[in-house]
């Protein structure tokens, strides 16, 4: 084979692996910053600079740079942590990579050296590579859990990325050894392919582990609500047994006493009736017994501690919601403004929760000492624990992300304000911005919150 021909196959032969790249991203990430056609004609760049890369200088060391520089830039393109963009590339780069470096070896004799130019001109292994590749990324399709953006923990994120690292390093020592015959090369480069390959499932089952902690905790925390429910509806029965048994005895010694003018006995007889009526201070009757039962059951120590309530809530007794987003966002909400005001004099809260047009908006305002920490434009959590704390974040803009919704934050020196927008049954992002509105503060986007 000439080539002329042979570079045509490859130029083929690299568009088409333009779209497995295109196939393997999209198994780690689900939302694009950019729409559909940025996106394509970035992986029309990738294609051509890949192809031009290895037709001009061949140089193994520059192609291998090239490729990562480029993942590394498209993933980029979505939405995701450095982490795990770093992790995916790794994975993505060195499990082809792995393929690639058996079929050259089934098909040619060559010596690797990193500088210098590769020569290696098979139309078949190039076609082989590309369908072994395509193959390879429909298998790992099925690993859905990777997807998540629930950030790796740091120990396990190194631990994932020294692997393939690790088995390319190796792969290399035994190329350039060239005294290591062929039957142990082929063993090495299969076992490093195996290796990638249990990564990746390593990969997924750990983030389906931490999908499920999280999923355990925000179950743990709706069941707090179930039973805070639960014992209210207890009580309010039991009061109403009492108050039905002795209401006609109650009843007509308040007419005597009204009657005769003993006011301060009157004052103590109605009292006591108050007092077997009363189940617990709610301060949300809004008919949407989740949405009251969560808030009610956060501010249950409000008035011990001294905390101004205040609310307008305007919902209907169904949401189309599912219960346990709105504990979680509620619940989190409403723990650090309680956390905020307890460290101050002026403590109050102020909840605003309104449905309209397919839409909710949650609105909380609190008063805080005015101080706010932050870094790059991000609000950090004052509390001593920051390696135990996030989980409670983390959680709320997963399930605001799942209504296509947005979190702002606005702050002055007394009012911490956080204002969140749902899409329950359309979605017209138009209409952000006038919901949205700021008057006074700095403004933060939905990962920039964090108690305050």
């Amino acid at each position: 084979m000439n080539i002329e021909s042979y570079d045509v196959i490859y130029i083929l032969g690299n568009l088409f692996m333009a779209f497995v790249i295109f196939k393997y991203i999209h198994i780690f990430y689900s939302d694009c910053k950019v729409n559909i056609y940025l996106e394509r004609l970035a992986y029309i760049g990738y294609f051509l600079l890949i192809t031009f890369t290895h037709i001009f200088p061949k140089i193994p060391l520059i192609v291998m740079a090239t490729n990562l520089i480029i993942l590394f830039l498209l993933t980029l393109l979505y939405e995701g942590k450095i982490k795990k963009a770093v992790l995916s590339v790794a994975i993505i780069y060195f499990s082809l990579m792995s393929i690639e470096t058996i079929v050259v070896f089934l098909t040619c004799l060559l010596e690797l050296n990193l500088l210098a130019p590769f020569d290696y001109m098979s139309g078949f292994g190039i076609f082989t590579i590309r369908i072994l590749s395509f193959v390879f990324v429909l298998f790992v399709q099925g690993f859905k859990n990777v997807k998540t953006e629930y950030p790796l923990p740091n120990i396990y994120w190194f631990s994932l990325i020294t692997v393939p690292f690790g088995t390319i390093v190796m792969l290399f020592a035994i190329f350039i050894n060239h005294s290591i015959s062929r039957s142990f090369m082929f063993v090495c480069m299969g076992s490093a392919f195996a290796i990638n390959i249990v990564t990746f499932y390593l990969y997924d089952k750990i983030s389906a582990l931490l999908i499920s902690q999280m999923n355990k905790r925000i179950m743990e925390e709706q069941n707090r609500y179930y039973e805070y429910q639960v014992q209210m509806m207890k009580s309010t029965l039991s009061n109403l047994r009492v108050l039905q048994h002795d209401f006609k005895n109650k009843l007509s010694p308040l007419y005597g006493l009204a009657k005769t003018g003993k006011t301060d006995e009157l004052l103590e007889q109605l009292s006591e009736l108050t007092h077997m009526c009363q189940i617990s201070k709610e301060y949300v009757t809004s008919g949407n017994s989740t949405i009251d039962s969560i808030i009610n059951f956060k501010l249950q120590q409000a008035e011990k501690q001294n905390i101004k309530i205040s609310s307008d809530i305007l919902i209907p007794v169904d949401l189309s919601i599912s219960i346990f987003d709105i504990a979680i966002i509620l619940g989190n909400l409403l723990d650090n403004a309680l956390k905020a005001v307890s460290n101050i004099d002026d403590r109050w809260i102020d909840i605003k929760i309104k449905h309209t047009k397919g839409r909710l908006i949650i609105e909380i305002n609190n008063s805080y000492d005015g101080i706010v920490k932050k870094a790059a434009f991000k609000f950090l959590s004052r509390k001593e624990d920051q390696k135990n704390h996030g989980i409670g974040l983390k959680s709320i803009q997963a399930a605001v992300h799942k209504y296509d919704g947005t979190m702002r934050v606005t702050h002055d020196e007394k009012r911490f304000q956080v204002k969140i927008l749902m899409y329950l049954q359309s979605n017209n992002l138009a209409e952000i911005n006038e919901i949205f509105k700021c008057t006074n503060g700095k403004i933060g986007t939905i990962g920039e919150y964090a108690e305050y």
